[in-house]
């Protein structure tokens, strides 16, 4: 057996335990990993907790298998021919070797176009495949290939507590276990900090440890800091309070160096996909510092908002735990924020869940079979509303979405029908997504050129089996935004902070640099476009929406999949 991997291992002493290998607990993650998989066969993926992508070729049966851990934060791509295998954990490694065509997948653009909700799996070059989240893949001799999914949320598990405290309690011990694990690093470690809980409570859990005596790395932040003109993004005072009570330094990044698509250097996208984030140029400019401060990995709080946070409303499930008050409090604020009357207020977010969670209680097989186009199916799946179209703006060519015939709704949310309740449902579908996939790829990359090890203690299947299990009232609600996650920090945040923290979107910095600092290279990206050449755009109707936006005549629009679709054609494909 030959085990390569790019790895870190966090239930080592699991694997210790039932390892055969002569180093015990001293054995390194790779010897422990290689130890596993040959000892478990089949279960072995699924007994690996931590970030991993690996390659393991097994001579006695001839057979490689790849595989990538459950939440993704690994990549892992690969090409099967006629008399090799090759696999890299970039699509440019893949296409440096010689004899790969480069041929462009427009499914994918698609996708991209739709929202930039690509799902795994979606690889941007036509004849290289992606190794998805959770799944091993086993090729033979023959290039024959077939895959499986080691791991994925039951939706049948059920946590249930007495005291709503013990759900804070728990998350608590889940929360501080993922930070130890990804604190197994050289020091020091940076920590992109802003105001908002996920980053914040990464943060102030790392320095609770410290407090408390354990021996883990020092600690640095880097936040973005905003000018006076753009005060309404500025996270400062609740930065500092956090990073003051730790006793972590803070390398503040001016904003004014970090507007989109003004810097060419800060703004450009990786040869493997168009994905990248408009607010690149903080990643760049943020990462830089920390390599400079020698930091070995980069901590980060992507995945809190879809764990913890996000548009979830269980309405139905305080009304059903005898909080009547609060149900009826939610509904009034449901209504103003989504401007409702009370009797559609009262049908969209109580009645309808109910209904349809009877429904597949009395009926699953049939809710099932039907979701799944086995009985009048395409209507129902069309019911989901969850078309990926939907997310496409009005510059996109219906003509070539058509042609590359996405299905009727996106795989995620078909997925999401194995679970009970409509809220679960809603839990999971923002756990699974594409986009928060694609998010943390794009900053994996841009740590590793950087020379630095991304981390994302919320991004741990751990968390996601307990918070999928959770009663979902009690994780977030319209009135009290990511409830269990702040709850969970009393004892370690001082009070005044968990009050304080909350993000602010710094969606200004974003509107500024379209409207005037890099309003002429964004109208140079709309003329005489590689993507109204290819098809994709109806490039008059973008610019006729863009000068209006402009104006002030209409508010911000989904712009920024065409614009960086737009750089990376021209930067990769001529």
């Amino acid at each position: 057996m030959l085990l390569l991997a790019d790895a870190r291992l966090d239930n080592r002493d699991e694997c210790a335990a039932g390892s055969n290998h002569f180093g015990g607990k001293s054995a390194t993650d790779v010897e422990l990993m290689l130890s596993t998989l040959v000892q478990s066969g089949e279960e072995g993926p699924s007994r690996l907790l931590g970030d991993f992508a690996y390659a393991l070729w097994d001579g006695r049966h001839r057979r490689l298998h790849l595989a990538r851990d459950a939440m993704g934060l690994r990549p892992l791509y690969y090409r099967v021919e006629e008399n090799r295998i090759l696999f890299a954990s970039e699509v440019q490694q893949i296409l440096s070797v010689p004899g790969v065509p480069r041929c462009l997948n427009e499914r994918a653009v698609a996708w991209h176009l739709c929202g930039m909700q690509t799902p795994p799996g979606e690889v941007f070059y036509a004849g290289i495949d992606e190794v998805r989240p959770a799944e091993e893949v086993v090729i033979d001799i023959s290039a024959v290939k077939r895959s499986r999914t080691f791991w994925k949320p039951d939706p049948e598990a059920r946590i249930r507590y007495r005291d709503e405290r013990d759900y804070a309690a728990h998350l608590q011990e889940l929360l501080t276990t993922s930070v130890r694990a990804r604190l197994r690093a050289r020091d020091p470690v940076g920590i992109s900090l802003s105001g908002g809980v996920d980053s914040t409570s990464v943060a102030a859990v790392a320095g609770w440890l410290r407090q408390q005596g354990e021996n883990l790395p020092s600690m640095r932040a880097y936040s973005w800091v905003f000018p006076e003109s753009l005060a309404e993004c500025d996270e400062s005072e609740t930065i500092y309070r956090i990073a003051d009570h730790f006793r972590i330094p803070v390398t503040e990044v001016p904003a004014e160096q970090t507007y989109p698509l003004v810097d060419d250097e800060l703004n450009r996208p990786h040869e493997d996909d168009p994905f990248f984030s408009m607010y690149q140029p903080f990643f760049e400019n943020s990462l830089s510092a920390a390599a400079a401060d020698g930091a070995s990995i980069m901590l980060y709080g992507f995945r809190g908002d879809v764990i913890c946070g996000g548009s979830v409303d269980d309405v139905p499930g305080i009304l059903m735990s005898g909080r009547f008050g609060e149900a009826r409090r939610n509904l009034a604020r449901l209504a103003k924020i989504n401007a409702l009357g009370r009797r559609e207020t009262v049908t969209q977010f109580l009645l309808r869940p109910m209904m349809l969670d009877m429904l597949k209680g009395h009926h699953p097989a049939t809710w099932l079979d039907s979701l799944r186009g086995k009985k009048d199916g395409e209507a129902i799946v069309q019911r989901l509303q969850a078309a990926p179209s939907r997310h496409a703006e009005e510059h996109v060519s219906r003509g070539f979405l058509d042609r590359m015939g996405l299905p009727a709704a996106e795989p995620h949310y078909v997925t999401s029908l194995d679970w009970p309740h409509q809220a679960a449902r809603d839990r999971y579908i923002h756990i699974a997504s594409p986009l928060v996939v694609r998010g943390i790829g794009f900053a994996e990359r841009v740590s590793a050129r950087h020379g630095l090890g991304l981390a994302d203690p919320w991004s741990d299947r751990r968390l996601a089996d307990f918070i999928l299990a959770c009663p979902q009232h009690l994780v977030a609600t319209v009135r009290e935004p990511k409830r269990i996650a702040r709850r969970a920090m009393a004892g370690i945040m001082p009070d005044d902070a968990i009050r304080a923290i909350g993000k602010v979107v710094p969606a200004a910095l974003y509107i500024d640099a379209l409207r005037d600092k890099a309003h002429d290279k964004v109208l140079d990206l709309m003329t005489n476009s590689r993507c109204a050449e290819l098809g994709y755009i109806d490039e008059p109707a973008l610019r006729r929406r863009f000068e209006r936006f402009v104006r002030g005549e209409e508010s911000v629009f989904e712009l920024w999949s065409t614009l960086s679709l737009e750089l990376w054609l021209r930067r990769y494909w001529g």
